[in-house]
């Protein structure tokens, strides 16, 4: 895990320069610089032992934000893989972090990241961190004993990830183990939603993406539990409504 973990990290690190830091972090608030925290990070090409809270605000510019000049496009996706990588990494480190890390804010700002960049070798490595990052988020128990709700969106991104390697095997393996695994944490959940797999967190900014995402599973060999997840998701209705309300 933590080879594929390193490689992601590596290749996201390749792909930024400080300068992007200074074009896409949010304005420092008093004595806090985000461009020192990622630049540290990139200098030193690793994560420090303590997340620092401010880590939130530069993930949440990445994830739901966008740049304010239409040529930075291209230079705005390479930050927000940087930040999903590093994201990544924290999860690794302590997967009960979600009120700096939220696991499916991660997920997806890594599946548009490599759309976007469309690289197979990013994409082959992604396919295998997802579901390596589910397992340990399966296995974390905290002391009080919260669990991950949102573990099983690793494994929706893992099946996009085959759908572009045009896996449909490993789609089809994903979509079962995405199938258990959302029963499995909706038991284990306090008052989940209704909705499948969206119903699991209240961090829904992206859930439309989400949606979407969904939508783009072809299932060309009419695979049981591909269809049951592309099924169960075109069935969501709220997110669809209120974007259109």
């Amino acid at each position: 895990m933590k080879s594929r973990l390193d490689d992601l990290f590596d290749f996201a690190c390749s792909e930024v320069r400080e300068e992007d830091f200074r074009v896409f972090c949010p304005k420092d608030p008093g004595d806090m610089s985000y461009v020192a925290l990622c630049a540290g990070v990139l200098a030193n090409k690793q994560i420090p032992e303590n997340v620092d809270p401010e880590w939130f605000e530069i993930f949440g510019i990445a994830q739901r934000g966008s740049p304010e000049q239409a040529s930075h496009a291209d230079r705005f996706i390479r930050f927000k893989l940087f930040c999903g990588a590093v994201a990544a990494k924290f999860l690794l480190v302590e997967p009960g972090l979600d009120t700096v890390v939220i696991v499916n804010y991660v997920c997806c700002s890594l599946v548009q990241s490599a759309r976007a960049i469309e690289n197979r070798e990013l994409t082959q490595i992604l396919l295998e961190v997802f579901p390596a990052l589910a397992k340990e988020m399966e296995d974390y128990r905290a002391p009080s004993g919260w669990v991950v709700q949102e573990y099983p969106f690793c494994l929706l991104s893992g099946m996009l990830m085959a759908e572009d390697l045009a896996d449909q095997g490993r789609v089809a393996d994903l979509a079962e183990q995405l199938l258990k695994a959302e029963e499995q944490v909706r038991e284990e959940s306090f008052f989940p939603g209704h909705e499948f797999l969206l119903g699991l967190t209240n961090y829904d900014s992206l859930h439309l993406d989400w949606l979407a995402f969904a939508s783009s599973l072809a299932n060309p060999a009419k695979d049981a539990n591909i269809m049951a997840v592309k099924s169960k998701l075109e069935k969501v209705e709220r997110w669809r409504s209120e974007k259109g309300a």
